[in-house]
């Protein structure tokens, strides 16, 4: 068990595969002695039911309509059949391919649009906007499930009314049953047209679904590269604990309905691996800039997560010398035991907390000494609006100080 590199990045269909930039400035991201992830056989076949049997399913269903709703098949068994496993194929066939894409494609750098535009403060330094977010896989707020179009848009306005440089995202689900396999990431996308945006997956279930972290960035930014840094499960990875996990969380929510006292696994935890998109921005000035979306798991039976997920993500940090900034949700309270321990972690690694000052939060941002930080905020839903996740969105404000903007910390 530890911390792996894992390359399986999600970027939606709508965007251009992320940038290269060239020789001319870095574009690639340290690799730190960190072993590659290597896809277990439930991630595989997770993959498969995401890429191919779901898209095989769905064209199969639609062959089928198709044919029995025209003349072509009213009476023709043969018709009907010719035409479901058609469309089986053809479904399998543009799932495959939508799942291969370029990682990379050369552009100008002067080819970006987008919401945000914040380019120097008064004193000549590259100021810029970041917002962190747990969105809920688009289900809105609390105790809700299934992601909708009003859903989608109110999560939507609340981001661009920020109008943010970088956002830094957490719980992306993909092909999810809670949110009715919405892509999260490429729903905000369409709304908000952004530069560059990718997800990274922790969570690869058997059935397909993936729920992950996320980066979307704006204006004159672009991503030259990104991965997921992956933290395994505190309790193993093998297919039966993954099994008895998965059996035991749908016991828990299906039992109560149909009035049953099955309790299979009762002594199954959670499994729960993490992920910290790790991303590189490139500014229209080549200044490159690491942003870091991650989502930590809380103390939980007998684990010291935050030591064992949040220590090892920043001790990676420690040897890149350029700007940085990480947000994520910690699931851990300002002022407690382990919030000390996440502070002394990133110092460490040369990062202070931009968000200090703002509402109590498990929400925050850390920043690297070429930032200076000012008016940091939690966005708590005003009173009679309908909250568009379960968590509150936090923003600072940061500017590029002349002096360390291009110098090691």
């Amino acid at each position: 068990m530890g911390i792996f590199i894992d390359r399986a990045v999600h970027i939606p269909r709508s965007l251009p595969p992320m940038t290269h930039v060239g020789d001319e400035t870095p574009s690639s991201l340290p690799e730190g002695g960190v072993a590659e992830y290597t896809p277990s056989a439930a991630d595989r076949m997770g993959t498969a039911m995401r890429t191919v049997v779901g898209p095989a399913l769905v064209g199969a269903l639609v062959g089928g309509s198709i044919c029995r709703t025209t003349s072509f098949g009213r009476g023709s068994s043969r018709a009907t059949w010719f035409s479901v496993l058609g469309g089986a194929a053809l479904g399998a066939a543009l799932g495959g391919v939508g799942s291969h894409r370029s990682r990379f494609r050369r552009r100008s750098p002067d080819d970006c649009s987008g919401i945000a535009a914040h380019d120097s403060d008064s004193d000549g330094g590259l100021r810029l906007r970041v917002l962190e977010y747990n969105v809920h896989g688009g289900m809105g707020g609390p105790g809700k499930f299934f992601s909708t179009r009003s859903k989608l848009d109110r999560l939507a306005g609340v981001i661009a009314a920020q109008q943010p440089d970088i956002v830094l995202l957490q719980e992306l689900d993909r092909f999810a049953a809670r949110s009715n396999l919405v892509d999260t990431v490429s729903a905000l996308a369409r709304r908000l047209h952004p530069t560059g945006a990718v997800m990274t997956p922790g969570i690869d279930k058997v059935t397909g679904r993936q729920e992950g972290t996320g980066v979307l960035v704006f204006g004159d930014l672009m991503l030259v590269d990104a991965r997921g840094l992956r933290i395994d499960d505190a309790f193993g990875e093998s297919v039966r604990r993954r099994y008895a996990a998965t059996v035991s969380a749908w016991a828990r929510v299906a039992a109560p309905i149909l009035h049953l006292r099955w309790r299979p696994y009762p002594d199954a935890v959670e499994y729960q691996p993490r992920v910290v998109t790790d991303a590189l921005v490139r500014t229209r000035s080549g200044l490159v800039i690491r942003a870091l979306s991650g989502h930590f798991s809380p103390p939980h039976d007998g684990v010291d997560e935050p030591k064992r997920q949040v220590a090892a993500v920043a001790d990676l940090l420690a040897d890149w010398p350029g700007p940085t900034i990480l947000g994520a949700d910690f699931n851990i309270r300002d002022g407690s035991v382990e919030f000390e321990v996440e502070h002394a972690a990133f110092a460490s690694a040369g990062l202070h907390e931009a968000t200090a000052g703002a509402p109590p939060n498990s929400d925050r941002i850390y920043v690297s000494a070429h930032f200076r930080a000012s008016d940091p905020r939690k966005l708590d839903t005003p009173p009679g609006e309908v909250p568009a996740s379960d968590h509150s969105p936090v923003v600072v404000d940061l500017v590029v100080t002349q002096g360390q903007s291009q110098h090691p910390r």
